[in-house]
C-alpha cells in the first residue's frame, strides 16, 4: 500500500510528460518476458516473447493491448512442455517515464492435458520507460502480477499468482 501511495503521489505532483506521449500517440512494440508461474501449476518459469499496442488519451493516461507466448516445462513426470499465451487489456498511468498498470488478462495453456485450460485475472504491474532517439523510442522495464481469485478454472479451490519481468523495445509515432 506505502508503494502505491509514493507512486499516486509522484504522478499528482506535476512531473511534466515527455514529448513522447501526448494525446492521440500511438506506441507499438516488442518484449521478451521471463514468467514465474504458480507453483501449483508445477511449471517451471520460463522466456517467452510478446508484444504491445496503445494509443495515448492524454498525456498520463492511455489504453493498451499486449500478449506473451511462453513454452514452460512440467515438471509433472512425462508431460513435456505447454504452451502458455497471455492477452491482456490495460489502463496505463503515466508520468514522465515511470508508469503504472492495470487490467483483465485471458491466459490459455494448452493444447494438451493436463493444461489446456483458460483462466481469467486481473493483472497490476509497474514499469519505466527509458526514452532515446529523440524521445520516438524508448527502451521499456516492467513487472507484472496476474491474480485470479478462488473459485473457477484451474486448481479452482485456490487462487492464483503469476509473475511476468519484461524487457522490450517501444517506438511512439503519431502527433
Amino acid at each position: 500500500m506505502r508503494a502505491l501511495t509514493v507512486i499516486a503521489v509522484l504522478m499528482a505532483s506535476g512531473a511534466p510528460c515527455l514529448s513522447a506521449q501526448h494525446g492521440g500517440q500511438i506506441e507499438i512494440g516488442g518484449f521478451a518476458a521471463y514468467t514465474r508461474y504458480d507453483s501449483r501449476f508445477q511449471l517451471d518459469p520460463q522466456i517467452g516473447a510478446g508484444g504491445w499496442l496503445g494509443f495515448f488519451l492524454g498525456d498520463h493516461f492511455s489504453l493498451e493491448v499486449d500478449g506473451n507466448v511462453t513454452q514452460p516445462r512440467s515438471t509433472f513426470s512425462g508431460v513435456g512442455k505447454t504452451t502458455a499465451a497471455f492477452a491482456s487489456a490495460s489502463l496505463v498511468l503515466s508520468s514522465g517515464g515511470l508508469y503504472v498498470l492495470g487490467g483483465y488478462s485471458r491466459l490459455h495453456m494448452g493444447p494438451g492435458a493436463p493444461y489446456n485450460s483458460d483462466l481469467n485475472a486481473v493483472h497490476a504491474g509497474l514499469g519505466q520507460r527509458l526514452f532515446f532517439a529523440g524521445n520516438h523510442a524508448a527502451v521499456r522495464l516492467e513487472a507484472r502480477a496476474y491474480y485470479r481469485g478462488p473459485g473457477a478454472g484451474f486448481g479452482q479451490e485456490d487462487e492464483v499468482i503469476h509473475l511476468v519481468g519484461s524487457v522490450g523495445m517501444s517506438f511512439f509515432v503519431g502527433h
